[in-house]
């Protein structure tokens, strides 16, 4: 209890987190997710005792513009502006603990991960590279210091390209922690799925020493299992009938099996686009032939593909030009977090499996309906 003995510490964080603009908001014991290392709070806060999870709607009318390919643009500020405001919730949550005695920790949004080269010059160097790349390309006359950089930075890329990692960490689930708090449940793409908001929802947590009350997970899921967010995939990344389990805190989840995470790069990350369905593409505007690989109809259904995404990130940093500049706005947000990059940098070109789940069954068809027919992005149009 606080000072004001009718009102309890949990109730006083839920009121001001949707007094700030929640729309849901619950909170999970820490000790239940321990378990896996990508929900393990300690990490965070070494004595977590406490989740508090916070979920903001995306815009629905963002999205529709976004899945026909209409604008992407009003997309990327939307989820700007929602990410600033649950960073602030958070910080102000925070700020009510520690008033109260307690240590508390305010998330990251996610593009936060424990395995990424945070190492600023990583960044400088490609950066280098690919401004030397584009000045030789324009016929400018290189110096000779110039081309000792440009010869070593490239054979520093073949190395560190390499060293890549595939599995990125985040540094915590907020999803998990969702989950557990009662805001939703797991649905078979892996999106975390509400009653009111389908996967249409971004999320945050706030992890506190604090012991609090801690709300029930939802008894039903609200995944209807239509698996029309496995058609939204032009990469394939989920499977659409073979499932695989996952344990969150003491609830048992059923998602699509899962294939490398190259498959979402290669489509996601904005390198090709197009690979399962040909009458329509993500916002990518590149596609295989862009780079040099004009045979390869569809990805290859084992761990062969993540040398072929290793591949094709270094081709596209060596061609210079969009290609490279698309991959240095990837690297630059993987380093820097979602919560604190520049906003030119943020442009996603798919996420469809998360923003078709609307909350009702004709939201979802009408929102696959918009993607599936909105055609493609070509190369060069973006």
């Amino acid at each position: 209890m606080t000072e004001n003995n009718s009102i309890s510490l949990e109730d006083q964080i839920k009121s001001l987190a949707l007094k700030e603009g929640a729309d849901l908001v619950g909170i999970c014991e820490a000790a239940p997710l321990s378990n896996k290392i990508f929900s393990d709070a300690s990490f965070l806060l070494k004595d977590a005792q406490s989740i508090i999870s916070i979920a903001i709607s995306q815009d629905q009318k963002s999205i529709e513009k976004y899945l026909s390919k209409q604008d992407r643009a009003d997309f990327c500020i939307k989820a700007d502006e929602i990410t600033q405001k649950l960073r602030a919730i958070g910080e102000k949550i925070k700020i009510l603990l520690e008033q109260e005695g307690f240590n508390a920790f305010n998330c990251n949004i996610n593009f936060d991960y424990r395995n990424a080269n945070r190492n600023p010059t990583t960044y400088k160097a490609l950066d280098t590279l690919v401004s030397l790349i584009d000045k030789e390309k324009s016929g400018a006359e290189l110096s000779h210091s110039e081309k000792k950089t440009l010869s070593a930075l490239k054979k520093m890329l073949k190395i560190g390209i390499r060293k890549n990692p595939i599995d990125f960490v985040p540094e915590f689930s907020h999803r998990c922690a969702a989950e557990a708090a009662g805001l939703g449940r797991i649905g078979w793409s892996g999106n975390l799925i509400t009653e009111k908001y389908g996967a249409r929802v971004m999320l945050t947590s706030v992890i506190t020493n604090a012991t609090l009350m801690p709300d029930k997970p939802l008894e039903k899921n609200p995944c209807l299992m239509c698996k029309l967010c496995e058609k939204a995939c032009q990469g394939g990344f989920f499977d659409k009938k073979e499932e695989e389990c996952i344990q969150i805190a003491n609830m048992e989840e059923k998602i699509g099996k899962r294939k490398s995470y190259s498959y979402c790069a290669v489509i996601c990350g904005g390198f090709i686009g197009q690979n399962r369905f040909k009458e329509w593409s993500t916002w990518s505007p590149y596609r295989f032939k862009s780079y040099g690989l004009e045979t390869i109809d569809q990805l290859p259904n084992d761990d062969s593909v993540d040398d072929i995404y290793l591949d094709i990130m270094e081709r596209a940093i060596l061609e210079g030009g969009r290609k490279a500049q698309n991959v240095l706005k990837l690297n630059r947000t993987i380093l820097v977090g979602l919560h604190n990059k520049p906003k030119e940098d943020w442009i996603p070109t798919c996420a469809n499996c998360q923003i078709i789940c609307g909350p009702t069954m004709q939201e979802k068809k009408k929102s696959l309906n918009l993607l599936i027919n909105g055609g493609n992005i070509e190369d060069g149009d973006i």
